[in-house]
């Protein structure tokens, strides 16, 4: 017979809305019993498979074994689980719990499944965040897929606003905690303090500590108590010890354990809660650009659940090896691991499929794992390369993902796996060399060969190989080494041991202070990255020319440098660039070239059937193949426009460049306005009964000009200026400039030409 819980109260309400929204969110407290009863509610409405997604190895074992004891059966019939390594489920099983991680990786399988249930929600993780949207978006098109997120704290409006259902509440069994601060200043070791403050509390002691070195220390000094380990690295065996009572001892109980005891796992017997107040949360290292767990103080609301576990069963107490002072400063909320930790697994899991996110990642971290993947050659124009296939199914990050494939296809997949195994545990000097020593995890490592070992034949050259493989999976890793600093590809730098100068991968770095100092570094050979390589071409102005370098660079490394040609056009463009304000210099016909085009314009205006025509447009077809000013004194404006008339002999017909005077042989005519004009002396005028027209008919604005050729006279009319306006003015001339002839009729006068061919003045 089950024993009573909290949550029976409100299945029958979870029940309903599941019926009618396909989907809940159930928000419970620690102790009520949803990890448990939920999923089998759950498989009653459903006909495919149920998947509980937990955030622990040891939560996803625990609340099987439980729910397999309440149905009276064993493990991997009705209810099984799936982890890493771990596996016991059959052709039967109907509630499978598993892992997030392995959740993840099997999102096609969605397809096949009756319900997915997201426990534990509010710790944010980011696999729990990918499959609330990967399920939202497969409900659209098979709503038939059922969903419950389950969280003991959490803002539970707004994860049912997301999802557009409802969201019900039950209550917990509680049972009244007492609260205690440690406020004393104590810098003893953390193994120490637990020591102390375990025997000056009472009954049976749950510790929380941040890991597994730090609960081996404490347990070795907890000798004379009944003793247990728990934490995700322990079998199964050694998890159920932690969790199960001892029954009959006479010995205080210690259970020393990681924050997989702070949700989802009851541990029995336990009153007394000892919080050391940190934990390692998964982070990144932007150096290695591998995951971390990083030793960091616990927020408000992880604390509430640590201290929660002393009245699972009764009332208890709990003890802060922290002041109030101290918890009360603290995040009220532990932030999502959306925010905080490198996004490349989640971006190669997803294959490039878009999410609507309840909480989107950061665009700038997305972009870079994005890029990241890309250089490893796991993506490719947005979707996941055949080679990107092969490095999701593996449990690695994907850099050591690809440097154990890069290993296996060179033929040295039991040394790759060796090496792959060694990052994470902060070993300095060259990995290569300390997984050539057989260093290593033997056990991860044998497992890890035999998913890849038959990649390639034995290699010759294992060193080689490992180096190369390194290489594969830190592309953005490399630096050039030169004494006591390397200079990485990605423009960073660090100090380091002298050593030869040469080409390096800095897969590890320590922080002192302000300074930077590598700690990892492997040797590759020039030639390697001399194959990877890109041809950078750098163009730079030196006052009168472009001068072209191109450069054989592995990201910011220059790897050879000469001089080069460039792109012809991308040259002209920066001449041009720094040439434009001195182009009338040195270009021989700018001016013809810019009347030239002025009378195009004009023509274009009047109706005529020719081009139009713009400078900014023709210079870079005049500085085609110029890198120099110098150049541009070979260059022809007036060439380079006429080339553009399909009948360049219409543009003299009709808007010529000339026109001729009486008094003048030739006149130029000006374009640089609206309307052209010709400027000469008066007298060049005599004997014109009206003024020069082109175009058909347009008449020329008429600039007259005093001997002295200040202006006198603007028009269009000659012919009514000889009539209204000369008779007066030729008195003041004459006298003004009593040497020249000033006729009564200079329509009819007889003017020798001078062949003078003046520039019209602007």
């Amino acid at each position: 017979m089950r024993t009573p819980l909290p949550i029976d109260a409100v299945l029958p309400e979870l029940r309903q809305a599941l019926e009618e929204h396909g989907a809940v969110v159930l928000e419970a407290p620690p102790g009520s019993g949803k990890t448990t009863r939920v999923p089998l509610l759950v498989a009653e409405l459903v006909e495919g498979p149920v998947w509980v997604l937990e955030p622990r190895r040891v939560a996803a074992r625990a609340a099987a074994q439980r729910v397999a004891e309440e149905l009276g059966e064993p493990v991997g019939q009705t209810v099984g689980y799936a982890m890493r390594l771990d596996r016991k489920a059959g052709a039967a099983t109907r509630v499978l719990y598993v892992t997030e991680a392995l959740l993840t990786r099997r999102l096609d399988d969605f397809d096949t499944l009756g319900a997915v249930v997201l426990d534990e929600f509010h710790e944010r993780s980011i696999h729990t965040d990918v499959a609330l949207a990967w399920v939202r978006q497969v409900r659209r098109t098979r709503p038939a897929l059922k969903l419950v997120v389950m969280s003991a704290t959490l803002d539970a409006e707004s994860v049912a606003r997301f999802l557009g259902c409802p969201r019900v509440r039950a209550e917990g069994r509680r049972f009244p905690v007492e609260l205690r601060h440690f406020d004393r200043k104590d810098d003893r070791p953390i193994e120490v303090r637990v020591s102390a403050a375990v025997r000056a509390v009472s009954g049976n002691v749950l510790v929380f500590l941040p890991g597994v070195g730090e609960i081996e220390r404490a347990a070795a000094l907890l000798g004379d108590f009944d003793v247990a380990m728990l934490h995700g690295e322990l079998d199964g065996a050694a998890q159920d010890r932690a969790l199960r009572a001892s029954p009959g001892g006479t010995v205080r109980r210690v259970v020393l354990a990681t924050n997989v005891a702070q949700t989802s796992v009851t541990v029995e017997g336990i009153d007394t809660v000892i919080d050391t107040g940190l934990v390692r949360q998964a982070a990144w290292d932007p150096w290695s650009g591998l995951p971390t767990l990083d030793l960091v103080p616990i927020a408000r609301d992880a604390a509430a659940q640590r201290a929660g576990r002393a009245g699972r069963l009764g009332p208890g107490s709990c003890l802060r090896l922290y002041s109030l002072g101290d918890h009360d400063s603290r995040p009220a909320q532990t932030a999502p691991e959306v925010r905080r930790i490198d996004l490349a697994a989640t971006v190669l899991a997803l294959g490039g499929r878009e999410l609507e996110w309840f909480e989107a990642p950061p665009p700038a971290a997305w972009r870079a794992s994005v890029t990241l993947l890309e250089r490893l050659g796991a993506i490719a124009d947005g979707r996941r390369t055949p080679l990107g296939d092969e490095m999701v199914r593996l449990p690695l990050a994907p850099r050591l993902a690809r440097v154990l494939l890069e290993g296996a296809a060179l033929g040295a997949a039991r040394e790759a796996a060796s090496l792959v195994t060694l990052f994470g545990r902060r070993c300095a000097g060259d990995l290569v060399e300390r997984a050539l020593d057989g260093e290593g995890d033997g056990q991860e490592r044998r497992r890890l060969v035999a998913m890849v070992e038959s990649r390639g034949s034995p290699a010759s050259d294992a060193e080689a190989a490992l180096r190369q493989a390194l290489l594969a999976g830190f592309p953005d890793r490399v630096a050039r080494r030169e004494g006591g600093r390397v200079r990485l590809a990605d423009g960073g730098a660090a100090e380091c041991e002298a050593a030869r100068d040469g080409f390096v991968v800095v897969t590890e770095v320590e922080r002192i202070g302000t300074r930077v100092r590598a700690r990892s570094m492997t040797p590759v050979d020039e030639g390697w990255l001399l194959e990877r390589a890109e041809v950078q071409v750098a163009m730079v102005w030196t006052g009168d020319r472009v001068d072209v370098r191109e450069t054989l660079q592995f990201g910011d490394l220059v790897l050879d440098s000469a001089p080069g040609r460039g792109d012809a056009d991308a040259v002209s463009r920066l001449l041009l660039e720094h040439a434009r304000p001195v182009m009338h210099r040195h270009v021989p016909d700018w001016e013809r070239g810019l009347t030239l085009l002025g009378r195009v314009r004009f023509l274009r205006r009047r109706g005529q059937p020719v081009p139009d025509l713009d400078l900014e447009a023709l210079l870079p077809v005049l500085a085609e193949g110029c890198r120099s000013l110098g150049d541009l004194a070979s260059t022809s404006l007036v060439g380079t426009l006429v080339a553009q008339l399909p009948d360049p002999t219409v543009v003299d017909r009709l808007a010529p460049e000339t026109v001729r005077l009486p008094g003048r042989l030739r006149a130029t005519v000006g374009y640089d306005t609206d309307d052209p004009w010709v400027e000469s002396r008066m007298q060049d005028f005599f004997g014109l009964a009206d003024g020069p027209r082109i175009a058909g008919g347009t008449p020329l604005v008429l600039r007259l000009l005093a001997p002295n050729y200040r202006p006198v006279q603007v028009t269009t009319d000659l012919a009514g200026f000889w009539e209204r306006h000369y008779p007066s003015l030729r008195k003041e001339l004459m006298r003004r400039y009593p040497r020249h002839a000033w006729p009564e009729d200079p329509r009819n006068a007889v003017v020798e030409p001078k062949p003078v061919r003046d520039k019209p003045r602007r």
